[in-house]
């Protein structure tokens, strides 16, 4: 028999899902529970604006990407939320991060309708750089990328985290990565759902790329490198 709780959520999910387009994402069991305890503690710590579930796909698709020779690298790192993480998950990999700490760029056109703005999400190097302090290598870059790729023109990698919410720094970032990830490598994209220039920044990339495109739970895509 169940635990009345889990019956609980199991009439909640399904009262939710019949009459909204909403669903419930349980995190109970124990392959996941810490995962989800460590988001919640990151997030007491730092502005960490990725939702729950999110989180937790970025974080077990760097466990599961270890076997994958290369580095690891970060895109959009903000006040380093998701960037600790990564951290914790990288193993002794070397993790590249990478942000303007001067907020976003230019809105282009081609970003259409779009709640952001040049310079929001503005951060600090110092304060990423302090809060990061303690895992081992991991290598900070202050700038827009792809200027700032210098140290990583000759780096292979394994899983890669974008999150740069406009058209031209998705459509950059893509153009830097796709050549350099190793087979079965990940990239995961966040915004793809719900802004209209990363979505078509990644369908316009992938028109004649083999890879899948995989819409994810909250706003998130991804593709696995063949």
């Amino acid at each position: 028999m169940k635990a009345p709780n889990e019956m609980a959520l199991r009439l909640l999910r399904a009262e939710l899902e019949k009459n909204t387009n909403s669903t419930i994402i349980s995190y109970e069991d124990s392959h996941r529970s810490g995962v989800i305890a460590t988001i919640k503690q990151i997030k007491k710590e730092v502005r960490f604006l990725l939702h729950n579930n999110e989180a937790y796909q970025v974080y077990r698709a760097v466990q599961n990407t270890l076997k994958i020779e290369g580095d690891i690298v970060e895109v959009g790192c903000f006040e380093g939320g998701s960037t600790k993480l990564i951290a914790l998950a990288k193993g002794s990999r070397s993790f590249h991060v990478f942000d303007t700490f001067e907020g976003l760029p230019d809105v282009t056109p081609e970003d259409g309708k779009t709640e952001f703005y040049k310079n929001q999400m503005t951060s600090s190097y110092d304060a990423v750089s302090k809060y990061l302090k303690d895992f081992p290598n991991v290598f900070i870059y202050k700038g827009l990328f792809p200027d700032t790729s210098g140290p990583i023109q000759d780096r292979k990698f394994s899983f890669v985290h974008l999150d740069v919410d406009l058209y031209k720094g998705t459509q950059d970032s893509l153009e830097f990565f796709y050549p350099r990830m190793n087979k079965g490598a990940i990239l995961i994209c966040h915004d793809y759902i719900y802004q209209q220039g990363v979505r078509n920044a990644f369908d316009e990339f992938f028109a004649d790329k083999p890879e899948p495109i995989i819409e994810m739970s909250g706003n998130q895509a991804l593709f696995v490198k063949t």
